[in-house]
This record gives structure tokens, sequence and C-alpha cells, in this order.
């Protein structure tokens, strides 16, 4: 399989006859606005590679949900917002559950939900969340995984021995921006994988992938989304979102 399968097939569906009408690159959160659809993904500030010399606002919104294969990972933040004001959508998540495509599971914390079922299990989790170590106590393990590691993490690199035999794994949606996402499912294919955060695509081909549920976030007010990306808000989507859990 192509490392760039998920990515591919996470495009497939977006329409190329449509110009993307704005965007915006802010200090947490990046937005796309397209067919008055709203989407936004955490800014990565990471600009070794170059960026694309054409103008964002002349691309279709394919061709800009594309860029969230950019190894420019400031551009790929601006791909991965042009995938969720596809995705994630409720009139689009209304419709794939009453075909039956998918199914919404309680609207309480992700952490929250597994509290019970994560009891003497091995769990891991790639990156810090809010309130995820009080949830995860009753674990007989728990490990972070960190690119930045704060004592008592394990570095991003241990991923290649510990995930192997984990029983779940919660994985930020920030790692389809920096293309380590289609490996971590790979390593965790023994376990219960959910991809937690606002970042996350609402996409069910990612359940082809290995994921067992998508915690993300519906976004509801376009307009007050897209003012808070510009001021910078650290909880620009939490604040003007739903949040959604689904499965299939």
């Amino acid at each position: 399989m192509s490392m760039w399968e998920m990515y591919d097939r996470l495009i497939e569906p977006i329409p190329d006859d449509v110009k993307i009408e704005d965007y915006f690159v802010g200090i947490q959160w990046t937005s796309v606005t397209v067919c008055g659809y709203t989407g936004a993904a955490a800014t990565n500030p990471l600009q070794t590679i170059r960026r694309t010399e054409k103008n964002i606002l002349d691309m279709s919104w394919k061709e800009a949900a594309g860029l969230i294969k950019s190894w420019n990972f400031t551009e790929a933040s601006i791909g991965a917002a042009a995938v969720n004001a596809y995705y994630n959508q409720p009139d689009r998540i209304s419709k794939l559950e009453k075909e039956g495509t998918i199914r919404q599971r309680s609207k309480e914390d992700a952490f929250m939900a597994y509290r019970e079922d994560i009891k003497g299990k091995k769990v891991a989790t790639i990156g810090h969340f809010c309130f995820a170590e009080e949830y995860l106590k009753e674990a007989k393990s728990c490990v972070v995984l960190e690119r930045n590691p704060m004592d008592g993490d394990y570095p991003d690199s241990a991923c290649e021995y510990i995930l192997s035999d984990r029983d779940y794994v919660f994985i930020t949606g920030f790692t389809l921006v920096n293309k380590t996402l289609p490996r971590l499912l790979e390593l965790s294919r023994n376990a219960k994988v959910i991809l937690v955060g606002p970042s996350v695509a609402l996409a069910p081909v990612l359940f082809d992938f290995g994921v067992w549920e998508l915690a993300g976030t519906l976004i509801t007010d376009k307009k007050l989304t897209e003012e808070l990306v510009k001021k910078g808000e650290h909880k620009a989507v939490i604040r003007t979102g739903l949040p959604v859990r689904l499965s299939k």
C-alpha cells in the first residue's frame, strides 16, 4: 500500500470545479472557506520546504485540499483545513448517518467515554490532551509519545517499539499534517485507535485504514470561526463547533 493512499482517498471526492473563497493562516489555527463552508486545522509552523508559487485563491477546492501532501507543513495545514471544509459539516454527517455509513456515538469527551473501557488496559496517546491523564489513570499503563517530550514522556520515535502491544491508542489529528499517521496506524493495528481533536477529518474512509473512532468537531458557526482564527484564539474551533464521535 502506498503511504499516500490515505491522502489520495481523502482528496478524491472533493470538487475540482469551485475555487477557494478565502483562507487564513493564524498562529494557532488555519481556516479555509469555500462554497459557504469553513474548515479549520491546527497550524503547523514548520516551513523548511519552499511553498507553492500558485496563489491559494486561484486553486480549486480539490487542488487546495491536495496541499495536505505538502512537506511545507504550514502549507499542509491549509490543505487539512480545505479537507475539513468538505468533511466536517453537520449536513454531510447527517446524510452519512442516514445512509448507514457511520453512526454517531455519545457527544461526551472521547477520553471520558473510554474511562471504563481502558481499566486494566495498556494505553498510548500520541500527543498531550487536556484532561486525558485524569480519565486514563486507571489504565494498566499509559504512555505519552511526543515530538517535543516533557518529563515522563517518550520521544515519538519510541512508537516503533511501544504501539504494537497497546490495547488503545489515541492519536491527535495533527498527525495528518506531519505525515506520521499512516505509519502510526500500521504500528497500532492490534489496538483500538481513536483519532482525537478539532483537526480530525470526519471522513469515513479513515476507517478503512484501521481507525476505530473519529472524535472531532463540526463547525456550526462559520463567521465566528473565521473571526477567532484571525484573532489567534487557542480554542477557536472548540468554541465555535460541536464535538462529535463517529464510528462505523
